[in-house]
């Protein structure tokens, strides 16, 4: 069987102190199919000796690429580097963004998500399983502007625990029309996002690079597809595990610092556009 096409696929994986996660994730991308692709691995930031193991496993493996950034830059930073690094150096067509807790359980799997390409698709997804077999989905009643500020606000609340407000945002939220957005831990960038976009948006940290992708894509006037037929495994919060552990405090600060930016790029969406863009 020839290859899907001339399309040419970078596979980026961030690692964050868990290379044994990133041997799994990596090792199920090479067995894939039919497709042009390189695997681009960015250590982002790790105290232990990951970069060493990532260089020791795959150092006679063309298809594979190790990157130290040095620090870490959070989710999106990171990602970026390797995105940049498959764009210029590779002159990759897609942009597949892995997290490291993932496993290609189908040997066509980007394939699938390459068939279901069209040109208005800014960004695509797969079908996320859990270990227990359950769908995981992203469902988000907050994507217009009026919504991530009422949960912008919810948040706040909850996390100094001011009362009443909480209460009747959870109301407001619930009577909102929840959106299906793609889930962060597989995501397909496209020719298309890349004809306005160089990199992701990179002012967050850790949390709501989903929702900004969604509001970035809106912006273009760019949709996103999630291919019912190309399903991957999500382990789940291993690398995140890593940076806060049992510190809440630490998640909530993460979490609020993304938030507002959020808030903000939804404004300006809605300002620059209208209402109907977002």
């Amino acid at each position: 069987m020839e290859k899907i096409g001339m399309d040419k696929v970078a596979v980026v994986i961030l690692n964050y102190m868990n290379y044994r996660e990133t041997f799994c994730c990596a090792d199920s991308v090479l067995l894939q199919k039919n497709i042009d692709f390189k695997i681009i691995i960015v250590d982002n930031g790790s105290t232990n000796d990951s970069y060493t193991q990532l260089k020791r496993r795959y150092y006679r493996n063309p298809s594979v690429y190790i990157l130290k950034t040095g620090k870490n830059y959070g989710f999106a930073k990171g990602n970026n580097i390797g995105i940049k690094y498959g764009k210029t150096k590779l002159f990759a067509d897609f942009i597949l963004l892995l997290n490291s807790d993932t496993k290609m359980i189908q040997k066509d799997f980007i394939s699938k998500l390459l068939l279901g390409y069209k040109k208005n698709m800014g960004a695509m997804g797969g079908k996320i399983i859990q270990q227990n077999g359950m769908i995981q989905e992203r469902y988000f009643d907050y994507v217009t502007f009026p919504g991530t500020l009422f949960l912008y606000l919810k948040l706040i609340c909850d996390r100094y625990s001011i009362p009443i407000l909480p209460e009747k945002l959870s109301v407001f939220l619930e009577k909102a029309n929840k959106t299906e957005i793609l889930h962060g831990s597989c995501l397909m960038l496209t020719p298309a996002f890349f004809e306005k976009y160089d990199l992701l948006y990179d002012k967050t940290f850790l949390y709501g690079e989903e929702i900004l992708l969604y509001i970035f894509c809106k912006r273009a006037g760019l949709i996103q597809k999630k291919i019912q037929d190309a399903v991957i495994l999500h382990k789940g919060k291993q690398s995140s595990s890593y940076l806060y552990g049992n510190r809440n405090s630490l998640r909530d600060k993460y979490v609020l610092s993304s938030f507002k930016y959020v808030v903000w790029e939804s404004l300006k969406t809605r300002l620059q556009y209208g209402v109907g863009r977002i």
